[in-house]
């Protein structure tokens, strides 16, 4: 009986990490993070970024498959498909304006950001360089760069273990990322990005709260003025 009841405990935990990891690739490609015909990471890769297994890796893109979101093709890496494809859509248009999601990250991922310097254990801060190295390395990858960013921001709001704020900062990082998408389009914008991540990694890896503020703040700045820049452009067009 003992023996029965682990597997059943086991089998849904597989189940309930996958679907987490299909609702959390799936919000990227609905909320436009990610984009048609972008070329998701291989299983191996995307299981390392995502910290899972490659089983699990496999459900969830299955499951993506199964919703119209992504085309599976044998020895090929899995491809975002047109919204002329999805079986889901989003549910509703962006609730906020992009002044408000900004303001509301401003405030609550530079706190996080403090916390996770304060608070975070040596796994997780090991965690955060290792997303940052993933990163790096996906520079001319668009679709691994942004899960690999959007693990880094998951894996820092709930360092910090609080788990009403990592809530909250789940919600506002799920408004933002069409401002991010448009933020990081412009020539050389995925290495800032990338360098403003190292920044926080190492003054949280440091236990430095202040610094990791700092470099919280000055990234947000950053991809602040990069979107609104973007939204200029476009409108001047």
């Amino acid at each position: 009986m003992r023996d029965s009841l682990a597997l059943l405990q086991s089998a849904v935990s597989k189940r309930t990490m996958r679907e987490q990891i299909t609702d959390r690739l799936a919000g990227m490609i609905l909320s436009g993070l990610l984009r048609p015909d972008d070329v998701l990471p291989g299983e191996r890769d995307l299981a390392a970024q995502l910290d899972v297994s490659r089983e699990t890796v496999r459900g969830a893109i299955q499951a993506l498959a199964a919703r119209g979101l992504v085309e599976v093709a044998q020895g090929a890496r899995s491809r975002v498909l047109p919204a002329a494809s999805w079986f889901a859509r989003p549910a509703v248009a962006a609730r906020y304006t992009p002044e408000e999601v900004h303001g509301a990250r401003m405030v609550l991922e530079v706190e996080a950001a403090r916390e996770a310097a304060r608070h975070a254990g040596a796994q997780i801060r090991a965690r955060l360089l290792a997303l940052v190295e993933a990163q790096g390395r996906a520079l001319d990858d668009a679709a691994a760069f942004h899960i690999a960013g959007s693990e880094f921001h998951a894996t820092l709001q709930r360092a910090g273990g609080n788990r009403l704020l990592a809530a909250l900062l789940a919600e506002v990082h799920g408004q933002s990322s069409d401002l991010s998408h448009q933020a990081l389009a412009a020539p050389g914008a995925m290495r800032r990005s990338w360098l403003d991540h190292r920044r926080i990694a190492a003054a949280v890896d440091a236990r430095d709260p202040e610094a990791a503020a700092e470099a919280m703040r000055l990234h947000l700045d950053r991809i602040g003025r990069a979107a609104r820049h973007n939204t200029r452009s476009r409108t001047a067009a």
